[in-house]
């Protein structure tokens, strides 16, 4: 088996990765990384609802709560 004089793709490219990190701010604790995910999920909780206001205006919140319910059914009958 001949060997390759190149490094793997992965490897040349490394300098990218670690250029790329460096941007990105990541938590200094566990704890400011679990409070950025809880904001995060409830930024995107407080969207999906407004999205389904947004798409049944006049609907009450226990009709906007069901519409929640049946798509996240959907979504994880679609996923198994």
């Amino acid at each position: 088996m001949k060997r390759s004089k190149q490094p793997p793709l992965w490897l040349r490219r490394l300098d990218l990765v670690k250029a790329e990190m460096k941007t990105v701010q990541f938590p200094k604790t566990a704890a400011e990384g679990f409070r950025q995910c809880a904001m995060l999920s409830e930024t995107m909780r407080r969207w999906f609802l407004d999205s389904i206001r947004q798409e049944h205006p006049g609907w009450s919140e226990e009709q906007v709560e069901q519409e929640r319910r049946l798509i996240l059914a959907r979504w994880s009958a679609a996923e198994t």
